[in-house]
């Protein structure tokens, strides 16, 4: 039985370190409310709301 190298486990920890970072940014997205206008992100016509940041 093979075990996993350092460059399999480095790699797993960078997929799972983007994944909760665009998990955090969708419960940003969903959850939380401009300063502004007071209504959630994906609602905000302000302009407060950097509508790019959720693409990146």
């Amino acid at each position: 039985m093979g075990g996993v190298s350092r460059t399999e486990i480095l790699l797993w920890i960078v997929a799972l370190f983007v994944l909760e970072v665009n998990h955090l940014k969708w419960i940003w997205w969903e959850y939380w409310d401009c300063r502004r206008c007071s209504t959630k992100h994906k609602d905000c016509g302000c302009g407060a709301t950097a509508r790019w940041m959720m693409f990146l």
